[in-house]
């Protein structure tokens, strides 16, 4: 998953929690809550359908089971991802209503087990809907019909790594999140499963900075119109913009609408015959670039840093693009990480972004390397001015909601 990538402290910083969590564990019980709250409304056709839930202090031997209650249309029922319950309905083929319930219980050892149960309807051959279906157009509250979240979202001057994101919900009061992910990773998600999915990661990202979910979450909520230069997008890529009201006054957040959900493409740079095409955009003290290589086989090194580093370190004797590789070259092989583990390091299209908070002279690179990091070829580089307040590109062409995962561990080291 190409999410934002945590930084190596981070990394120890799970491991430290790791231990404060197993000792939790000891003395907190399990609680299992359903996050699929209103009956699943099946279509005469039938198909696949999920149902989700979430599990608090989860046991080390926990497991889910699932059964359904009357048996004959439904099965294929699968609970190895965890958050999510899936199964298969046949197709409706009698002109009556058919339900049924899905009990799902989680069982571990110590403890009784729990349990909830979600009631399933689907619609009749000649499509009669079941007159609670929120999908009757006799009721116009459809929790999982994106045409129906009560926000408008905007993207706006999209160029191969940033775009313009504006969000403008109906009611300005209403407390709501907003994402942006490749698109790849929530197509064919359903808002229940998207919101599990976000649950999980935001879980995982407020662990990392010592936080309760709640605290993590209230950090980030958003109230009233919002508009944001997103950056850091990889070229050639879809990306999708998704929010929705969120309650986090509770013991634990529930999502009070349907998620809107915008999808948009990046623009690909001309790709440099035999090397990398490096392009840089500036707004105010932020820097985004995107490197494009001409292969997707080779790795390369994609970075910037500041005048004042590397002089400050002794790099003094070369030219800009000579001091910034031996720099990176001499931190990668001080550490026991292969050079293609860090972060920094690419194959394929990528991006960068960096915040200026002194002025002074800034570089950003890019260069194949081997797999010990040594130089394979040009170094491709741009000198940045900032003033203290506006950034020039010297010799380039021209002038977040994004959401964090603990799934890719690549290592990154501190940028000034």
């Amino acid at each position: 998953m190409h999410y934002q990538k945590f930084l190596w402290t981070a990394i120890c910083a799970m491991a430290i929690l790791s231990c404060d969590t197993q000792q939790k564990q000891e003395t907190e019980v399990p609680v299992l809550t359903p996050t699929t709250t209103e009956d699943i409304n099946v279509l005469k056709e039938g198909g696949q359908y999920n149902l989700t839930y979430y599990i608090d202090h989860p046991a080390d031997d926990g497991r889910i089971e699932a059964s359904v209650s009357p048996e004959g249309w439904i099965d294929g029922i699968n609970t190895e991802t965890p958050g999510i319950v899936s199964f298969n309905a046949s197709a409706n083929e009698s002109e009556e209503i058919r339900e049924a319930s899905m009990k799902v219980t989680y069982i571990y050892t110590g403890g009784e087990p729990q349990s909830f149960s979600v009631r399933i309807v689907q619609e009749a051959a000649d499509g009669t809907d079941d007159p609670d279906d929120p999908d009757n157009p006799d009721n116009p509250d459809d929790p999982d019909n994106p045409s129906d979240a009560p926000f408008t979202i905007t993207v706006t001057d999209i160029t191969y790594s940033t775009a313009d994101i504006t969000i403008v919900p109906d009611d300005l009061s209403m407390p709501f999140i907003v994402w942006v992910d490749e698109a790849s990773e929530i197509n064919g998600l359903d808002d229940d499963a998207l919101f599990t999915e976000d649950l999980t990661i935001m879980e995982s990202t407020a662990a990392v900075m010592g936080q309760s979910l709640q605290g993590y979450i209230n950090r980030i909520i958003k109230h009233g119109e919002q508009n944001r230069k997103q950056g850091k997008l990889n070229p050639g890529t879809e990306y999708a913009v998704w929010c929705y009201g969120i309650d986090n006054s509770g013991s634990y957040p529930e999502r009070t609408t349907s998620i809107a959900r915008k999808t948009f493409i990046t623009d690909v740079p001309e790709v440099t015959d035999n090397g990398i095409t490096l392009e840089v955009e500036v707004t105010g003290n932020t820097l985004s670039a995107v490197a494009t290589p001409y292969t997707n086989d080779k790795y390369y090194n994609l970075n910037w840093n500041s005048e004042d580093i590397l002089t400050n370190n002794g790099f003094t004797d070369g030219t800009a693009a000579e001091r910034c590789y031996q720099f990176e070259l001499n931190y990668m092989q001080a550490s026991f990480y292969p050079p293609t583990e860090w972060g920094n390091v690419h194959k394929g299209p990528a991006t960068t972004s960096g915040l200026f908070t002194s002025a002074g002279t800034y570089y950003v690179f890019a260069y194949f390397m081997n797999d010990d990091g040594t130089l394979d070829g040009e170094i491709y580089i741009k000198t940045l001015e900032f003033d203290g307040n506006t950034t020039t590109v010297l010799d380039a062409p021209g002038v977040s909601f994004l959401r964090a995962s603990n799934t890719d561990r690549k290592v990154e080291r501190p940028m000034p």
